[in-house]
């Protein structure tokens, strides 16, 4: 397997310095938008679907983010796994800074309304997710 990676772009799992990165770039854009009224409206407001294909958008983004860093030079077939775990992985964190962001502001009522928290970590998740995958894409 080695000698066939040889002139290939190496795959990888998430790093410390991958987590770092996802995690300041979620940031990046996750804060500003976290701090505006619209956005804790429409985490109230929005129907199901909405939110649905907001994760939907989301992970695709991190999909194609990923696949164009290298895996597009790959076999799919061989690391589809470790492709699917990257892609999970990446959304896993950047929607847990988007989660600990607004709690720390006092924006997701997890205990008294823990639906409406969720769906406001949802909407702060798709601008943190292009800033997160654009952050951990620069190297």
């Amino acid at each position: 397997m080695k000698k066939r990676m040889k002139g290939k772009k190496r795959i990888h799992h998430i790093y410390g310095e991958d987590f770092f990165q996802l995690v300041f770039g979620a940031l990046a854009f996750g804060v500003p938008a976290a701090f505006t009224q619209e956005t804790w409206e429409l985490g109230e407001t929005l129907g199901s679907w909405n939110y649905l294909l907001l994760i939907v958008l989301s992970v695709t983004i991190i999909a194609l983010a990923v696949f164009h860093t290298g895996y597009h030079t790959h076999s799919l077939k061989t690391l589809e796994q470790l492709y699917l775990q990257r892609i999970c992985l990446s959304y896993l964190i950047i929607f847990m800074t988007c989660a600990v962001f607004l709690t720390l502001i006092s924006r997701a009522p997890w205990f008294t309304d823990p639906f409406i928290a969720l769906q406001r970590v949802i909407i702060i998740g798709v601008p943190a997710t292009i800033s997160g995958i654009t952050a951990d894409l620069i190297k």
